[in-house]
């Protein structure tokens, strides 16, 4: 009875740490460009929404943009007026519906009752909340834009991953991988 016991509780256990060890974190990342090359200059950050452009939050977010815009050798400028490229930089957060993920539950007897344990991924029943980081960049001199580009992370909403501070500077590191990136092709970057 005891190897029996052992052997329930052996399989949970290689259950869990499988689920726990698949995968990793990753974003939804799409690029579109001309494949034409982009020159590196001076870059200008503004909020597509210009009502928040003076905002603590804003430039807070901005400044995780410009270290890789910065990254990808480029200088950023406090003025539009000193910019050869503008970015326009949208951050946008929806609430999903309650998901419900089954996972994988396994019985453990104890005595003679066998208690259900769920094991897996999880968690079971949450709200998920959507953060998606978009930039477009345009030359200043002719108002042409020359690369767009967005990332989106899915997470449970009041985790660490869906809160602003987490997410905006991971998303921006995924979107700016490999810059310029293929263009028109979804792909799913590690953070």
């Amino acid at each position: 009875m005891k190897r029996k016991i052992f052997a329930a509780t052996s399989i949970a256990l290689m259950v869990a740490l499988s689920a726990c060890g698949r995968g990793g974190t990753y974003a939804d990342v799409a690029r579109f460009h001309t494949n034409q090359p982009i020159n590196r200059g001076t870059l200008f950050i503004q909020p597509a929404d210009p009502a928040i452009a003076n905002s603590l939050e804003f430039r807070t977010h901005a400044e995780s943009v410009a270290v890789e815009m910065r990254r990808q050798g480029f200088q950023t400028v406090p003025d539009a007026g000193q910019a050869q490229y503008v970015a326009t930089l949208d951050i946008t957060q929806t609430d999903g519906t309650t998901v419900t993920r089954p996972g994988t539950t396994v019985g453990v007897p104890v005595g003679p009752t066998i208690i259900a344990t769920p094991v897996g991924r999880g968690p079971r029943n949450s709200s998920e909340r959507t953060t998606t980081v978009a930039v477009q960049i345009q030359r200043q001199s002719d108002g042409q834009k020359v690369w767009e580009g967005r990332a989106s992370k899915t997470a449970t909403a009041g985790s660490q991953q869906a809160t602003l501070t987490w997410a905006v500077p991971a998303l921006a590191g995924a979107l700016f991988t490999d810059f310029p990136g293929t263009p028109g092709v979804t792909q799913q970057v590690r953070i």
